[in-house]
């Protein structure tokens, strides 16, 4: 079986990391979410669970043992030593059962049978992928971004955190810069849902004609979102592009000029379609270089 093609998908907190991804998972990615598979290596009575419990005090547990999540975020946020701790143990973990499951198929149970044909993506969703050395394991790294504002926002209003609790979280990682400096692509996330829909759809395209595979028709948000496949059009044929241009060029000089002569209307055509071979012949020669 192939390997899939692999997105590296990050950007700090509260940036919109998920919402990507499942846009992404929309348009026929498997999605491996790497906060998900760290709740599940410090699950009650797993070895990283109890180096978390006693680096942070069983009071951070619930009755059944499982580990407040709150109330750990609260206790190692405000603590970065005990914060840099937590990560030398649930990284490692992390790290190697993801590199487990990109290894694996995905389930064929998972898969939409009517679904059109689509080469296998796999997303790996992380936020510390850059800093994991993750990166390996991927094709692309997409850094998902948005401004400070928009974070705190999010996080007071989405998630309950009060602003020092918010502004705690967002300022123990590293600027968004540094992700961004090692990022292949980056998605603005500071906008709509649908700018952002646009932007991912504009780079899922990029990955068809890269894999030689069917484009899928681009979702109803973002149909209509014609600037993207301008600029795909003019980038793969710049010739043909500059002998367009050139050609309507030539031919509106020759009509504005020509409006006081009396030309016969085949004469016109002769000569709009000579200033169009013109403008080849130019496009022609420009392209020798």
């Amino acid at each position: 079986m192939a390997k899939p093609y692999v997105i590296g998908l990050t950007g700090n907190i509260a940036t919109g990391k998920s919402i990507v991804a499942g846009m992404l998972e929309e348009l026929g990615a498997r999605v491996i979410d790497a906060d998900k598979v760290a709740h599940e290596v410090i699950k009650a009575g797993t070895p990283a669970w109890e180096q978390v419990v006693d680096l942070c005090g069983q009071d951070i547990l619930f009755p059944d043992g499982e580990i407040d999540r709150a109330r750990l975020g609260a206790r190692v946020f405000a603590d970065p030593e005990r914060l840099a701790c937590l990560e030398e143990i649930v990284h490692p973990e992390v790290i190697a059962e993801c590199q487990l499951l990109l290894e694996q198929p995905p389930s064929e149970s998972s898969r939409d049978s009517n679904a059109p044909q689509r080469p296998r993506v796999t997303v790996l969703e992380a936020i510390k992928l850059i800093e994991a050395g993750m990166t390996e394991q991927c094709d692309k790294v997409w850094v998902v971004t948005s401004p400070r504002e928009v974070q705190l926002q999010r996080l007071t209003e989405l998630r309950g955190l009060t602003v020092e609790q918010a502004e705690l979280r967002i300022d123990a990682q590293p600027p968004q810069a540094d992700k961004v400096a090692v990022a292949d692509v980056v998605i603005d996330n500071s906008g709509t849902l649908e700018q952002t829909r646009a932007q991912v759809h504009q780079e899922w395209q990029r990955i068809m004609r890269a894999l030689d595979q069917p484009v899928p028709a681009a979702p109803k948000s973002v149909q209509g979102a014609s600037m993207p496949s301008w600029r795909d059009l003019i980038q793969a044929h710049p010739y043909l592009t500059m002998w367009a241009v050139m050609a309507a060029g030539f031919v509106a000089i020759f009509l504005l000029t020509s409006q006081n002569a009396d030309l016969l209307p085949s004469q016109q055509l002769f000569i709009a379609v000579a200033c169009i071979a013109v403008a080849g012949l130019c496009s022609w020669i420009i392209s020798w270089e």
